[in-house]
């Protein structure tokens, strides 16, 4: 991973100058996002500054474990809280997230006001206009980013375990275990230095994909046997869940978290996505298993989102039934497929 050494530079004068620091992630945030932030959040706090978190909504319980001992804000519930502490704070860090629109409505309208320092640490694609970009696309995740810069600040390979713990959380969420965005060495060596902390490996597994509810996993079972469409001549499928549907197994949030992902489970498979319900907006996650099913473009170009070649979000103000209506003729006709 190569940086500028200006950026560094840079980044080392803003910390030096700046005492108060405020981290920030996307709306609805994943491993990812948490661990990146909160890595970000422990290092911020070895060097004697001034850091909070501001999480725009929810976090998965799967996760929680990650914000022990940490100074968070979540905005959706307390958000002139969370707008005083983006007004004061000196520098703002970019956690996991490539535009202030990703972050909410309410959110992004103050970041755009804001005059303080900002520095992007993401590996999205499309990143907006910082004043410093650490933007990877090509990374397994946002936390690989971040620890590479964390190297690249301190001259340290080995961070304390819960520095160390953090960021493991993060790649593991956004690589699927290793199962995906895995094939560069640079990662394992990453991993390495990671587990060098002392870190439980696979306490920290157990915690994040082994923590579901009865109703949770209900759910799960609900949604894969009586939910999934497949479409064997376009080598697609697809889950569409109501509000209703989730109501009924008393749905907390993250409980549809890599549902997506058993679709592509299925041999024969390279296109799906899970469609559901929730109270103003249907959300949509796309997965391919080939990067020449370009799910970013697709939902960029048809569905108010984007993230990754494989991997991409949308969302739609249309009911369910016209969602799938349209996903569905989308199907039929390759549509999703997209091609510069």
């Amino acid at each position: 991973m190569k940086f500028k050494t200006k950026d560094i530079s840079h980044f080392k004068d803003y910390i030096r100058e700046n005492k108060t620091v405020t981290i920030i992630t996307h709306y609805n945030p994943d491993g990812d996002a948490i661990g990146s932030s909160t890595a970000l959040f422990r290092y911020f706090k070895l060097i004697m500054k001034d850091v909070c978190i501001v999480v725009p909504n929810y976090i998965p319980h799967s996760i929680e474990f990650l914000l022990e001992n940490t100074d968070y804000i979540i905005a959706e519930a307390d958000f002139k809280k969370a707008k005083k502490r983006l007004q004061e704070t000196d520098l703002l860090i970019i956690a996991d997230m490539n535009d202030n629109s990703r972050c909410g409505d309410n959110l992004e309208k103050i970041l755009n006001e804001l005059n303080c320092k900002k520095v992007l640490i993401d590996h999205h694609v499309l990143p907006f206009g910082y004043d410093i970009n650490f933007s990877y696309p090509e990374a397994s995740s946002t936390c690989e980013v971040v620890w590479n810069v964390l190297y690249r600040l301190s001259g340290k390979k080995v961070f304390p375990p819960d520095i160390s713990t953090s960021l493991y959380a993060g790649i593991m969420t956004d690589t699927g275990s290793l199962s995906f965005s895995c094939n560069d060495p640079g990662l394992y060596i990453v991993i390495s230095n990671l587990l060098k902390s002392g870190i439980k490996a696979n306490k920290i597994n157990q915690k994040i994909f082994d923590t579901y509810s009865k109703n949770r996993l209900s759910l799960l079972g609900y949604a894969i046997s009586r939910k999934l469409r497949v479409f064997d001549k376009q080598r697609a499928a697809f889950i569409a869940i109501s509000l209703s549907e989730l109501e009924k197994f008393n749905y907390q949030p993250g409980d549809l978290e890599g549902v997506v992902n058993y679709c592509l489970k299925l041999e024969g498979v390279d296109f799906c996505a899970l469609i559901s319900e929730r109270d103003k907006k249907i959300r949509m996650s796309f997965r391919s298993k080939d990067e020449s099913i370009d799910v970013n473009k697709f939902a960029r170009k048809y569905w108010n989102g984007g993230g990754h070649v494989m991997a991409a979000g949308g969302k739609s103000f249309m009911s369910l039934s016209e969602v799938v209506k349209c996903f569905t003729e989308q199907i039929y006709n390759m549509d999703f497929i997209v091609k510069d």
